[in-house]
C-alpha cells in the first residue's frame, strides 16, 4: 500500500428500514432536513414527525402468507422439502407503504417509489455526517428495482436531495453493488478527483415479488446510504478484491409473468409483471455449491493485498441472501462467531442493502468501534462477489452511535436508573 494516498473511508451510514424507531433529537433535525432540502412527498414527513420512526410496517410470516385464505394451496405447490419448513428462517421482513400520490391518482396504488426510500437514506446519512449538502460532488447510487427501468434513478435522486454541486451515476452488481461502489467511492476519494461521495441502494421487494414463490418469504424492503470522504491515518479503505462468473447470469433474473399460484378466468384482468424469477436451475445450483468457495477466494485476495491474516479482521459484515449463507460464508473464512452479526430474522434478504445494514446495526449495538479492521463482502446475482477490508473512522462511529435509537434509549434508561 502507497501510505502517502489520502485516505478514505466511511464518516456516516444510514438506513431506511420501514418502521424503525429514531432518537428524538435526530427526528427533529431529519424532518427540517427533509422539508427544506429535499423533494420527499410532505406524507412520509409527516408521518416522520408524529410517530418518529420510519414510514411502513413490519411484516410477519403470518401477515403475509400464514393468515391469507390461500396459504394451505400455496404451502402444498412448494417444492416437496420446503414444505415443512416454508419460510426458511425468516421471521420478519420490512415493508415500504403505499406511494401517496398513487392512492390518489390510479385505481391501483403501488408501494413507494424505490427513488423516495432512497432519497429518504441519503437525507439521514446526510443528516448524521454533518457535512453541508453543497459540499456533496458526487452520487452513486444502486436500485435492484429503479423507478424506471431508463433512465434509472441516479440523477433523480440528485435531484430530490437538491445537491446542486453533485454528480451522478448508477452502478450495478446486483447484490453486491453497495460493495462495488463503496470500492469506487473510496478510490475516488483516494486520488483527489472528488471529496464527498454519497453512496446510496435500495431493494423495494414490495414491488417485484410474487408471494407464490418458495423464495418469497426471504426478501424485505430498504434503503441503504452512506458518505465517504477523507478520514485520518490509521482508518479508511484498506484492500479489495472482486471476481465474476458470468457463465451463471441467468440464474436469477426479473421476469415479467404471472404469478405461479393463480386462477383466472378470460375476462379477468391480466396480472402478469416483473417478478424476481429463480430461472436457470442448474445455474443456481452452481451458485449455491460455489458460494462459501467464491466468497473465500475474494476476502483471500484482499487480505494478501493489504499483507494480513484473518487473525488481524476485528469483523465480519456480509450479504444474507437465504437463512443458511451468512453462517456458512462466515465458516469458510474462519471468523469467529463473536465477530459476525446478522439481520435475516429480522429483514430477511433485502438483497444490496443486506452488508450495510448488517454493518450499521453493528455499530448501533456496539459490536465494533472505532479503529477495528471490517470485512465488507457480498455476493450478488450476475455473478459477481467482491470484499473490501477497511478500518473503521471515529467519525463514523460516533455520527451513527449519536443519531440511532438504540443509544439514546439506553442513555435515557440509565439516567433513569440512577
Amino acid at each position: 500500500m502507497n501510505e502517502s494516498l489520502p485516505k478514505a473511508g466511511f464518516v456516516s451510514l444510514s438506513a431506511y428500514m420501514p418502521a424503525k424507531k429514531l432518537a428524538g433529537e435526530f427526528t427533529t433535525r431529519l424532518v427540517t432536513f427533509l422539508r427544506t432540502k429535499t423533494l420527499l412527498p410532505e406524507e412520509y414527513i409527516d408521518y416522520i414527525e408524529k410517530h418518529q420512526s420510519l414510514p411502513g410496517e413490519i411484516e410477519t410470516n403470518d401477515d403475509g402468507w400464514g393468515s391469507k385464505p390461500w396459504y394451505n394451496a400455496w404451502v402444498k405447490s412448494l417444492p416437496e422439502k420446503k414444505q415443512a419448513d416454508p419460510f426458511q428462517g425468516t421471521e420478519e421482513r420490512r415493508r415500504v407503504p403505499l406511494d401517496p400520490g398513487s392512492i390518489k391518482e390510479s385505481l391501483h396504488p403501488h408501494p413507494m417509489l424505490p427513488s423516495d426510500a432512497e432519497t429518504l437514506a441519503g437525507a439521514m446519512a446526510i443528516c448524521s455526517s454533518g457535512i453541508n449538502p453543497d459540499d456533496i460532488d458526487l452520487v452513486i447510487s444502486h436500485s435492484q428495482v429503479p423507478d424506471h427501468p431508463l433512465p434509472e434513478n441516479a440523477s433523480l435522486i440528485q435531484h430530490k436531495l437538491k445537491l446542486q454541486n453533485a454528480g451522478a451515476f448508477g452502478v450495478d452488481s446486483c447484490c453486491s453493488s453497495f460493495v462495488t461502489m463503496t470500492e469506487l467511492a473510496c478510490s475516488y476519494i483516494k486520488s483527489g478527483m472528488k471529496k464527498n461521495i454519497l453512496v446510496i441502494s435500495s431493494f423495494i421487494d414490495s414491488h417485484v415479488n410474487d408471494r407464490s414463490t418458495h423464495f418469497s418469504v426471504d426478501t424485505g424492503d430498504g434503503a441503504t446510504a452512506a458518505i465517504v470522504s477523507n478520514v485520518p491515518d490509521g482508518c479508511g479503505y484498506i484492500s479489495s478484491h472482486s471476481l465474476s462468473h458470468g457463465s451463471r447470469h441467468d440464474g436469477i433474473i426479473y421476469q415479467r409473468r404471472e404469478p405461479l399460484l393463480l386462477k383466472r378466468i378470460d375476462s379477468g384482468p391480466d396480472y402478469s409483471q416483473s417478478f424476481v424469477t429463480f430461472y436457470n436451475p442448474a445455474a443456481n445450483k452452481e451458485i449455491a455449491k460455489n458460494a462459501a468457495k467464491d466468497l473465500k477466494f475474494v476476502v483471500e485476495e484482499s487480505l494478501g493485498k493489504a499483507g494480513l491474516s484473518i487473525n488481524d479482521i476485528d469483523f465480519l459484515s456480509t450479504h444474507q441472501p437465504v437463512a443458511w449463507a451468512g453462517e456458512v460464508w462466515r465458516e469458510s473464512i474462519g471468523i469467529p462467531e463473536n465477530k459476525f452479526y446478522q439481520t435475516f430474522k429480522k429483514y430477511g434478504n433485502v438483497a444490496t442493502c443486506s452488508a450495510p445494514v448488517n454493518l450499521l446495526e453493528s455499530i448501533e449495538n456496539k459490536l465494533v468501534k472505532s479503529g477495528d479492521k471490517v470485512i465488507f463482502a457480498s455476493s450478488g446475482a450476475g455473478e459477481n462477489h467482491i470484499c473490501v477490508i477497511m478500518q473503521l473512522s471515529k467519525a463514523l462511529i460516533e455520527n451513527v452511535l449519536k443519531n440511532s435509537y438504540q443509544s439514546s434509549k439506553k442513555l435515557v434508561n440509565e439516567f433513569s436508573e440512577n
